[in-house]
């Protein structure tokens, strides 16, 4: 029989999403997630900490022993399920079940598997989409965001044909339905690859680039390939492990643990809406149901000037015979189309975020400077006081969509424990989902555009800002992604929480190379200058424990201040 261990299961008015390991040939629901011996070292544990009670995370065991004997090549020691497997659909009968009867698919859910594990919630999930009759059932498949593949054998496993061609050992039946190209797999192949792109849902997927014991690969790039076109799909990926070592990530800097977490990060973010009839409403925050027509994909994010569409642009009024333009009050404006020879003077709109006016050759706007063929993203503070949203609206009581900006080199270090993951558990334990643009999938659209589309679509931007400037967007190299995020939230009139390192500390755990800019490092001044000139209440952190401490504080008391205006 089949068995749901809960990792870490809050309730259920708290969580948002639940997370379901599903072991492979062989395995275990607790060893094969461990690369040593403990919790420190088990992935499922991993992403209970990480995400606190934003998931539930449990671990699927069932009997999938790969031999009728006990104890066979390349599966080391005795399996006490020798013999007991039941075919893939038989077992996926009694998984669902067992699924359904511990409340699995009454919120959003999001699967990680491992090879035979992967057929498996692959065959879970077209059983409930035929159970068209029965509710519970239907909606494990109807609540699936996401499915995260590890050497899934798709197409069937060398595994299975080299056991019978050896005959060292009598494979069981879990085995022989893995062999290559098998009519049952292969007809599973082609309604998941229909299926998963057309109800939104996100697969990804990696394969082993070693040979196991330094024999075979048992599952190869083909075979490993879901056939999941479109933009909800990514991979196959290779990964330099073998078939055993895949499913045990090393430290949480390891490519697969990262790539769980971005995908998990995606589906809180709404990035994986339900869709197709008949779907229930998607749970986007705790206590919050989206309405069908809000869980659909964001709408594509469009180039700049843009305005939130509850705060239009403001009028300018047309230019004087003297081609001077004057605009007074403090407001958001974007301005294009002034001619190359005319004059701007923005009066006492312009504070803080932008200094406009030092420089004019041409007439766009960007950073202090003016350059280019068009003026854009020209600042205003927002008035202080009420919380606010896009359109000076007020912010309304949480939970919200938190926009992390950052860069890299905080999300790299320290090793042990570094200043991003520390903001995310900080950003989950005071209740909200985290967004951040290293989630996010790459689409054929401007990256500013995009950039700035994700920006706006939330709710509070947490900055937290350390001695690199970061990476220059593609399309507008004069600025980098953490400086136009702070822009695109200073336009939305968002409420903006920024932390700044304290460079004197001995406790920043950073390496030399993240505490010099070489290539950027006036532009990075100037930027936390412009910041600390906005007008905003700014912290300073030491370590990450310091910075998780002060994100927590900050978003709660920004929430006591929501609630108590709304």
């Amino acid at each position: 029989m089949a068995e749901l261990l809960p990792i870490s299961s809050p309730l259920a008015a708290e969580r948002q999403l639940d997370v379901v390991f599903v072991h492979g040939l062989g395995g275990d629901p607790i060893e094969t997630w461990r690369s040593g011996t403990d919790e420190n070292t088990s992935w499922p544990h991993w992403l209970a900490l990480e995400f606190g009670t934003q998931i539930g995370v449990w671990s699927l065991g069932y009997a999938a022993a790969p031999s009728k004997w006990q104890g066979i090549p390349f599966f080391a020691g005795k399996d006490p399920d020798a013999g007991a497997a039941m075919s893939l659909p038989r077992r996926s009968e009694n998984a669902l079940d067992r699924l359904v009867g511990a409340g699995i698919g009454q919120r959003p859910l999001c699967f990680i598997t491992h090879s035979l594990g992967g057929l498996l919630v692959k065959s879970i999930l077209r059983r409930s989409a035929d159970s068209q009759l029965a509710p519970e059932r239907l909606q494990v498949v109807e609540q699936c965001r996401g499915v995260l593949f590890l050497a899934t054998p798709h197409h069937g496993s060398r595994l299975a044909d080299l056991a019978g061609a050896i005959k060292v050992y009598l494979p069981s039946v879990s085995t022989l339905d893995l062999k290559d190209n098998d009519d049952h797999l292969m007809d599973l192949y082609e309604w998941y690859r229909g299926y998963a792109p057309s109800h939104h849902i996100l697969t990804r997927s990696y394969y082993e680039n070693k040979e196991t014991k330094g024999v075979v690969i048992v599952v190869s790039r083909s075979s490993a390939d879901p056939g999941v076109a479109g933009d909800t799909a990514r991979g196959p990926t290779p990964l330099d492990r073998d078939h055993l070592e895949i499913s045990k990530p090393r430290n949480r800097q390891d490519q697969a643990y990262i790539g769980s977490t971005q995908l998990i990060r995606l589906i809180l973010s709404g990035g994986a809406p339900a869709a197709g009839p008949g779907q229930p409403p998607v749970a986007s925050a705790p206590g919050v149901t989206a309405s069908p027509s809000s869980a659909q994909p964001p709408p594509s994010p469009q180039p700049l000037p843009a305005q939130p569409a509850s705060n239009p642009p403001v009028q300018l009024p047309q230019p004087a015979p003297t081609n001077q333009v004057k605009v007074s009050g403090n407001r958001n404006i974007t301005m294009t189309g002034v001619s190359a020879g005319g004059n701007i003077n923005v009066g006492n709109s312009i504070q803080g975020d932008y200094v406009a006016g030092d420089k004019f050759s041409g007439d766009k706007v960007m950073g202090d400077k003016f350059t280019g063929n068009k003026i854009i993203n020209t600042l205003a503070t927002p008035t202080a006081g009420r919380a606010t949203t896009p359109g000076n609206s007020p912010l309304k009581p949480g939970p919200w969509r938190v926009f992390l900006s950052h860069t890299s080199e905080l999300r790299q270090y320290p090793q042990a424990g570094s200043y991003i993951a520390k903001a995310e558990r900080a950003v989950s334990a005071a209740g909200h989902a985290i967004v951040d643009m290293a989630d996010f999938a790459a689409i054929d659209q401007a990256p500013a555009a995009v950039c700035e589309q994700r920006v706006r679509d939330c709710d509070v931007l947490v900055g937290i800002y350390g001695l690199r400037y970061g990476s220059p967007v593609r399309d507008q190299p004069e600025i980098s992604y953490t400086e136009l995020e702070f822009i695109t939230a200073t336009e939305a009139a968002m409420p903006r929480l920024i932390f700044l390192i304290n460079a004197d500390s001995e406790e920043l755990g950073l390496p030399a190379k993240a505490l010099v800019d070489r290539d950027y490092g006036e532009r990075q001044d100037a930027f936390i200058q412009r910041v600390k000139d906005a007008g905003l209440t700014l912290q300073f952190f030491r370590n990450p424990d310091d910075l998780k401490g002060l994100v927590e504080r900050s978003l709660r008391e920004l929430a006591e201040s929501a609630a108590a205006t709304a």
